[in-house]
């Protein structure tokens, strides 16, 4: 099993990471692989409509999001932190 852990804070090290990391410190006590990414301070674009994702299934604009889009397929949990 495997398990992405979103980190949406600008603040890479700060509370959000914190706690994410308490998460996946019990994921691997329970053997379950978990990743956690960091995307609260990286530039990502809405979508467009354009479709390209349909035809190549890619994003036509290249960001984190053609990275991470990959890994969701292989996941089978997610937990999405965000900062309040």
């Amino acid at each position: 099993m495997k398990i992405l852990l979103i980190n949406g804070s600008p603040n890479e090290t700060g509370t959000t990471f914190t706690a994410l990391s308490e998460m996946k410190k019990t994921f691997q006590q329970e053997g379950i692989d978990s990743e956690i990414i960091n995307i609260g301070n990286k530039a990502i674009r809405g979508c467009i409509a354009c479709g390209s994702c349909g035809k190549t299934g890619k994003c036509a604009i290249d960001d984190i999001v053609n990275e991470v889009a990959e890994k969701f397929i292989t996941a089978e949990g997610l937990v999405v932190g965000s900062p309040v």
